[in-house]
Parts: structure tokens; sequence; C-alpha cells
């Protein structure tokens, strides 16, 4: 597949995601910098974020007193959409960096910020942080996928994934359903 049909396919994706209820097909817990481990399950905390990963000790982005921002304690993304970048290999997408990978819709179209997610017992919430990929999306796929990502045709797709705040504990399995929370 050319890297043009591959961008046109993502576009798709990511227009013709699930938009009422979806699923979580991966789970990936981070436990340090440039460590990917796929799990079954993940405890998502309000103050610690997600058991086990590195954003309790290595965020990328904090708050004034140093503290780790909540507001990018999770990161989801479609796999559809990455498997566009990564390839179909099963294990290709374990290496993005995400938390949960879903099949849902994911653009600011259907998830404004502030939108309440219900994901396994969990609840989050969308973040204004954007995700427009990072120095690492454009080593793993080149420099032409991360302009292209970040595109301002492309930035309402959110192609690159979202961002979200914890605000109600629980626990996130395979296979769990993803949806609007109804405690908006």
């Amino acid at each position: 597949m050319t890297k043009k049909q591959a961008y046109a396919d993502a576009v798709e994706f990511a227009k013709c995601a699930p938009v009422t209820f979806g699923q979580v097909d991966l789970l990936i817990n981070r436990p340090s910098e440039g460590v990917h481990v796929p799990v079954t399950q993940l405890t998502l905390d309000r103050g610690a974020g997600i058991v086990g990963d590195r954003w309790s000790t290595t965020a990328w982005k904090t708050l004034a007193d140093g503290a780790p921002d909540p507001r990018i304690q999770v990161s989801l993304t479609n796999t559809k959409v990455m498997r566009c970048f990564t390839g179909p290999a099963p294990n290709a997408v374990h290496g993005c960096g995400d938390n949960l990978y879903v099949d849902f819709n994911l653009t600011e179209a259907q998830l404004p910020v502030g939108t309440r997610l219900k994901v396994g017992s969990a609840v989050l919430e969308v973040s204004d942080v954007v995700n427009d990929a990072c120095g690492k999306f454009a080593q793993r796929f080149g420099a032409d996928a991360l302009k292209w990502v970040r595109a301002p045709e492309n930035a309402p797709l959110r192609l690159r994934g979202i961002f979200c705040t914890i605000v109600a504990s629980g626990q996130v399995s395979l296979g769990d359903r993803i949806e609007r929370s109804l405690e908006q």
C-alpha cells in the first residue's frame, strides 16, 4: 500500500468510526520511557493516573508546581487509523505509545473538549491538550506522516488520538465498551 493510500484510509477510518459506542481493542501500560507493555486490564486512578504507568513520574507536560498535568493522564487512539501508519502486523501498534486503542470516533465533531467517556468502569474527560504527534511519531513513521497528521485540514480528525483526564477511577479491560458518559 502506498503512503498516499494509507493516509486516505486513515481519514476514512477516522470519519467512519462508530459514534454511539465502540470497543477497546488494545491496552498498553508504559512503565518507563520507550517501554510499552500490552496488558489485558488497566486500573485508572483519578489521582495517580494509570497504575504502573510512567505518567506520574515522567509526564512530558507538567503543572507550575512540577506535578504531572492531569490533562494528559490517558491517551486514546483509533486502532484502525494507527494501523494505517504501522501496517497490519498484530503487534505493530504496541510501539506507538498510547494507552487505549479503540474502535471509536475520536474526531472533534463527535467528542468536543469536555466530553465525558465511560470506558469499562472508569470515566474520562476529553482534554483541551491537542495530540498533534511528537518527534517520536516522526522517527517511527517519517516527517511526511508527521506533517500530514498536523495539516490544518486533518487536525479536527484527531488522527493521532486524544488525551483525557480521569474523572472517575475504574478498571478497563480488553473488549470493554467505550461510549459517551451520561454524567455530562
